[in-house]
């Protein structure tokens, strides 16, 4: 048995979801005032997209801030500045 299965256990519900935040905006692509902000994982990393809930025109892509809490392992080091050690 892993470690990752020790810090998460396989999931019991049968689709996982997150929480999806109304923000009050306008898609410019269709008009449509249902606009939300979530966390997805990307391939670049952790990312909060702001997305049309009609047509899924992206708004935004911005990287989470400490207030997100996304991803919710994020490292204390996080943010840091790295060295380019040899």
């Amino acid at each position: 048995m892993g470690v990752e299965r020790m810090l998460f256990p396989r999931p019991e519900e049968e689709r996982i979801s997150v929480p999806r935040k109304p923000v009050e905006a306008t898609c410019p692509a269709c008009g449509s005032t249902d606009v939300a902000r979530y966390p997805v994982a990307n391939f670049i990393g952790p990312r909060m997209v702001t997305k049309c809930q009609d047509c899924f025109h992206h708004l935004s892509v911005d990287v989470p801030t400490a207030d997100d809490h996304w991803p919710p392992w994020r490292p204390a080091t996080w943010g840091w500045p790295g060295t380019r050690a040899g």
